[in-house]
């Protein structure tokens, strides 16, 4: 299971266990993309720019394991 909260643009995404190795993916519909290395960590911050509306996540984590998930941000 993953946790993700936005505040002050910033995303914070927490896991329910270690994650030994993966990759956070997150863009929008206008242009923004960013990737994120996840490397022995339960608990990872990325920055997101302030005029942002809508994001979608790819994490991928421990060779198994993929989470889509869409967030919409509500300004």
């Amino acid at each position: 299971m993953v946790i993700t909260t936005i505040n002050n643009n910033k995303l914070f995404i927490q896991f329910d266990r270690l994650v030994k190795n993966g990759l956070v993916h997150i863009y929008d519909d206008k242009g923004f993309e960013k990737d994120k290395d996840i490397n022995n960590s339960e608990f990872e911050v990325v920055d997101l720019p302030e005029a942002i509306e809508k994001i979608h996540l790819e994490i991928n984590f421990d060779d198994e394991n993929k989470i889509i998930k869409t967030i919409n941000l509500n300004r």
